[in-house]
């Protein structure tokens, strides 16, 4: 399903949290005491038993493809589905013809992705793409971000939905410069993309990233300037949290499909690049765990209004399993439904897993309920609906000190909700987090502290130590993210009344 725009989601979030505005928190009870029900049970262990034996099922992924504005993203991916074979030769002329129509032909294999009209009349790519395609080794969910700091919101909803990320950096003259380059002290507008991006994938869970530098052929395949990119990001993807051995490394063109699926054609190239294809690299990066054994999560990224055949939602299972029939609690609404369809990968299905790309119709729920952002849970293991919430978060490259009472935008999984800074509870020593000082004035640039949000309306959310994808967050200001971290404390709403 294609992921819905800013305005679209922020609609049907409006009319989601309308609906939970009568629903009080369900009674919680331990994760831990939670089972699979039986046939379930057997059910996961039959998928989990062929999948170990091979039969024919390659270890999913969902890969974001991330980066500056005009990094040349899309038109790295759409290319490569045209080596992978997933796009024929008719498809490619017919696409190429309209660019060059258009006065765009240099955008022809970005248009493979970037298939809606304000996409391509812009040239620059909007929403989050869905694209699925198997490498040798991998079954690959593709999210296709926008690189445009307009549209970073659009960019989080992808991310947290990844295993994987692949960062673009364009490795032309100044290029790469103007993507990383870090904000202007005092200036409200962000740095570029490429150092919000990284440090968003990694607060949202993404610990595996490939850094592919494109547009080498413009300073002739330069490994100097290869080299120079490397030592200038390296040790700026250590501060975000990537480890040294979950970061690789390649140079690969997007128009002459150098070093995607087949080493690099180009002599230059070819003669000091010795590494992965992008195909390989993709391959090295590790399957995820699938918590079958934790009660049911699908943060709801998409959702298409139905009629007599129910509503149905798209999303990522970060945890449990579904069949057709299981009945649903759908927060923060509270209403419950069945499930009437499933779908995994496009394709009907019976059962879906933690790690699933799932498309759920729903049945016996109003479809106001439910809306991006909205999580689909177990009944009797509801995600809390929270008032306030505590972060330990690290700040970024704010262009003031963060107050007490600051309003931000609260990014969390797929939701998105409006709030402010209620508390600044302490400042940690940003290495061991012991607590520095209680109750700061302020927050500045790079320091590590807890701190209290409270949401403009209810949010699903988790502590982090009990649910680590629905327990990320980043806070974002005039257009910028200030702020990354995880959940330590919940305070759940209470109902009317009390």
């Amino acid at each position: 399903m294609q992921g819905l725009s800013v305005g679209e989601g922020e609609r049907q979030q409006d009319g989601t949290a309308a609906a939970a505005a009568a629903a009080p928190s369900p009674p919680r009870r331990p994760l831990s005491d939670y089972r699979p029900e039986g046939e379930l049970a057997a059910a996961c262990a039959s998928a989990a038993a062929a999948e170990g034996a091979g039969g024919g099922a390659r270890p999913r992924l969902h890969l974001v493809v991330l980066g500056h504005v005009d990094a040349g993203k899309s038109t790295l991916m759409g290319r490569m589905l045209f080596e992978l074979g997933l796009v024929p030769d008719k498809a490619v002329h017919k696409t190429q013809r309209e660019a060059a129509a258009s006065g765009k032909g240099s955008f022809a294999w970005a248009w493979m992705l970037d298939e809606r009209p304000e996409e391509r009349a812009r040239g620059v790519t909007v929403d989050v793409a869905v694209t699925r395609f198997e490498t040798p080794g991998r079954n690959v969910t593709l999210l296709d971000a926008p690189g445009h700091r307009d549209f970073v919101p659009n960019m989080i909803a992808g991310a947290a939905q990844a295993d994987a990320a692949l960062l673009i950096v364009d490795g032309s003259p100044g290029s790469f410069e103007a993507g990383f380059e870090a904000a202007a002290p005092g200036s409200p507008a962000g740095g570029g993309q490429t150092r919000e991006h990284a440090q968003l994938a990694r607060s949202l869970g993404v610990e595996q990233v490939a850094v592919v530098v494109t547009k080498l052929d413009t300073c002739g395949f330069s490994r100097e300037r290869f080299d120079l990119i490397r030592a200038q990001l390296e040790p700026f993807l250590r501060t975000c949290g990537f480890r040294e051995a979950a970061v690789q490394w390649l140079p690969a063109v997007g128009p002459t499909g150098d070093n995607l699926v087949k080493p690099a054609a180009d002599p230059r190239l070819a003669a000091w690049w010795r590494g992965p294809t992008l195909a390989q690299a993709i391959d090295a990066f590790s399957p995820t765990h699938r918590l079958v054994e934790k009660p049911l999560r699908l943060p709801v990224s998409d959702v298409v209004r139905g009629g007599k055949a129910g509503v149905t939602v798209g999303g990522k299972l970060e945890g449990g399993a579904l069949r057709v029939g299981s009945r649903v609690a759908v927060m923060p609404s509270g209403q419950q439904a069945a499930v009437k369809a499933l779908e995994v990968d496009g394709k009907a299905a019976s059962l879906a897993r933690a790690g699933d790309s799932a498309d759920v119709t729903l049945a016996g729920i109003d479809t106001t309920a439910v809306g991006p952002g909205s999580v689909l849970c177990h009944p009797d293991f509801p995600v809390p609906l929270v008032a306030k919430f505590e972060a330990r978060v690290v700040v970024l490259d704010v262009a003031v000190p963060i107050l007490r009472g600051q309003q931000v935008t609260i990014h969390a999984h797929t939701a998105r909700e409006s709030g402010h800074i209620s508390g600044l509870v302490s400042l940690l020593n940003g290495k061991t987090g012991e607590v520095q000082r209680a109750r700061p004035r302020c927050l500045l640039k790079g320091q590590s502290a807890v701190v209290e949000v409270t949401p403009a309306r209810p949010l699903c959310l988790e502590c982090y130590s009990d649910y680590r994808a629905l327990g990320r967050v980043a806070l974002r200001d005039g257009g910028r993210t200030i702020a990354v971290g995880v959940v330590t404390g919940c305070t759940p709403r209470e109902a009317p009344g009390q």
